[in-house]
């Protein structure tokens, strides 16, 4: 049967129940929550959208007195941008019935054995590759007291860091990447099981900051909080009181916006603003943060239409590809060498990030960027799905690319090289994940009742 949060019928299922019989014939219950806050059409207005109608809102002047740069939302490239994310919008709203709801799936000893593996080998290969990355930070140079330096603030020290003691190495700190898979799949083994997680994640939290605070690399805490966040959503059987209406949904969304500014004001005070902008007087901390966040989504926008008009349509596709659209000979194109220097001469290259709305438009054509987006919604669609219906492998995909989804406005996360290393981590995680569905004794059924399998397991009808 589907699970309905809030139904009773007899006693209530709980959220995890564990079933054993012994040997391989044990199972365990999970719930899955598809609700419509963290949904693909929730995601896409919880930050995009706002932050893409923000940037629409700011008028020339106040572009160039903020930002350093004059605003090119006014032209044609611009509305297509609006009307490719009002298609994507509607397209997310009219599939809603297919994959917002719950459901309870029953997994078998085996797969619930594959997901404790799963988390023993991909923590393995995480902590290796950050344990790497430090050590050779050791061997350059790096010393409790360089650290303290770049928390008190000190001038130039963060360049270092960043530029010289912590230079990631291609091959071997590339795989840290995969802590955004290891996190919901810690949160799906503390549901399927009865071992903690919580010192393992807050581990994985603690390398994800300091990597975020002394490499500037926010989007390491952001994509990973992403997902976690996600994955213990998702393993729920009914949503959060936060989310129980729409009034309260909306203004979660704007506390999430809240903790967003707090978590930049956070990261920016020893990497910008106490070394250099508190001293020309540019108002207070809050006021530079939220102008800084502003402008990192304002500016996307705007660089997107920039890239889109800096040359005609090349049918790119290697710029959609992950990993590829970083190789010398994708991101050296004539397209993007003539963008660099439209940013030169018209613009600032200080704020070069490119809106993921505009990539696919500037490289295929608005016509077939458009196509390709709708593809692309159309598979957030069946994953979704997947997860509606209890399918754990789409679940872990799903929470890796609902990061691309809230990051869509400000770059294309989905052609970078960190998605290539979660790609490869998720295709093993597919492949090896045990479909065929062993002996298992029903679980919040009726009397009588007989499970269904599915190909992720058992789902009592």
């Amino acid at each position: 049967m589907r699970y309905r949060p809030g139904r009773r019928a007899g006693v209530a299922a709980p959220l995890s129940s564990i079933e054993a019989t012994g040997g391989e014939h044990s199972s365990t219950s999970i719930s899955m929550l598809m609700h419509w806050a963290w949904s693909p059409l929730g995601l896409l207005l919880m930050i995009p959208v706002p932050a893409l109608v923000g940037s629409l809102a700011i008028p020339d002047q106040d572009f160039r007195q903020m930002w350093g740069q004059p605003s090119f939302l006014t032209s044609d490239f611009a509305l297509a941008i609006v009307l490719v994310t009002l298609v994507i919008a509607l397209v997310f709203a009219l599939a809603a019935p297919l994959y917002v709801g719950s459901t309870r799936v029953t997994l078998t000893s085996a797969q619930v054995s594959w997901i404790n593996h799963a988390v023993i080998i991909i923590a393995t290969i995480t902590f290796a590759a950050y344990g790497a990355w430090i050590l050779l930070g050791v061997a350059r140079g790096l010393t409790p007291s360089v650290l303290i330096s770049a928390l008190n603030g000190e001038f130039g020290v963060m360049s270092t860091i960043k530029n010289r003691l912590l230079a990631p190495v291609s091959g071997i700190t590339t795989w840290m990447h995969l802590g955004v898979l290891l996190g919901p799949l810690i949160i799906l083994r503390r549901r399927t099981s009865a071992r903690s997680g919580y010192p393992l994640l807050t581990a994985l939290f603690a390398l994800a900051v300091f990597r975020a605070f002394f490499f500037s690399e926010r989007l390491a805490i952001v994509e990973l909080v992403a997902s976690t966040l996600i994955a213990s959503l998702i393993l729920r059987d009914r949503a959060p009181r936060l989310v129980a209406t729409v009034p309260r949904t909306i203004a979660t969304f704007v506390l999430a916006w809240g903790a967003l500014l707090i978590f930049f004001a956070i990261l920016e005070y020893n990497r910008s603003w106490a070394n250099y902008y508190a001293a020309r007087g540019d108002g207070d901390i809050v006021s530079f943060s939220w102008n800084r966040l502003l402008g990192y989504y304002a500016t996307a926008v705007n660089n997107g239409v920039l890239f889109g008009e800096a040359a005609p349509p090349d049918l790119n596709f290697a710029s959609l590809i992950p990993g590829i659209s970083e190789l010398p000979l994708v991101s050296g194109s004539s397209r993007f060498r003539q963008y660099e220097q439209l940013l030169e001469q018209s613009s600032n290259p200080e704020f070069n990030n490119i809106s993921g709305l505009a990539v696919p438009l500037a490289s295929l054509g608005v016509w077939g960027g458009a196509v390709f987006l709708c593809v692309l919604a159309v598979t957030v669609v069946v994953i979704a799905g997947q997860v509606r219906r209890g399918g754990i492998p789409g679940m872990l995909i799903y929470c890796v690319i609902a990061v691309g989804i809230l990051e869509l406005t400000r770059i294309y996360y989905f052609s970078s090289t960190r998605f290539l290393v979660i790609v490869l981590g998720l295709g093993v995680l597919w492949l090896t994940y045990p479909r065929r569905a062993t002996r298992s004794r029903r679980v919040g059924t009726r009397v009588g009742a007989r499970p269904r399998p599915t190909r992720d397991g058992l789902r009592a009808r």
